[in-house]
């Protein structure tokens, strides 16, 4: 099942409804080749559990349903998730926290909130995403 197919599954449920396998992991980015010859995480696979991506798209609803019809809702979190391979792939800004190890890659769009993905290593050869939020762009001070 495509990331596309489990939007149109989960955006309609309600908030805190059970879904099947939770657990599942869904492969969602290889990082191989991109604009970063030195990536942090080259040769990794990128997963998401089926209960991180239910609860991406129940909180990010909830999140914009103050300020966009549910149209728009849909067609943000469309966006967000049909960019996860980017922005792991060819983030814009890394950071990295130590304690617990946690991976934050962040990517800028033009007229559109940032992207910001929160990763976990699995083992050797995964990551796996814990969490997708927007982030608005900080205002310059004048």
């Amino acid at each position: 099942m495509t990331l596309r197919e489990l939007i149109g599954e989960y955006f309609g449920l309600p908030k805190g409804e059970l879904i099947d396998k939770p657990a599942e992991l869904l492969r969602v980015a290889d990082i191989k080749d991109g604009k970063h010859a030195d990536h942090p995480h080259k040769g990794k696979r990128v997963y998401i559990s089926r209960r991180a991506f239910k609860h991406f798209i129940e909180e990010r609803k909830d999140q914009l349903s103050i300020n966009h019809a549910p149209v728009e809702v849909l067609g943000k979190i469309t966006f967000v998730a049909e960019q996860i391979s980017e922005v792991v792939i060819n983030f814009d800004k890394y950071e990295y926290e130590a304690e617990p190890p946690k991976y934050f890659y962040t990517k800028h769009y033009v007229g559109e909130p940032s992207i910001r993905i929160l990763c976990e290593i699995i083992d050797a050869d995964r990551l796996e995403i814990c969490s997708i939020h927007f982030k608005k762009k900080q205002k310059t001070p004048s």
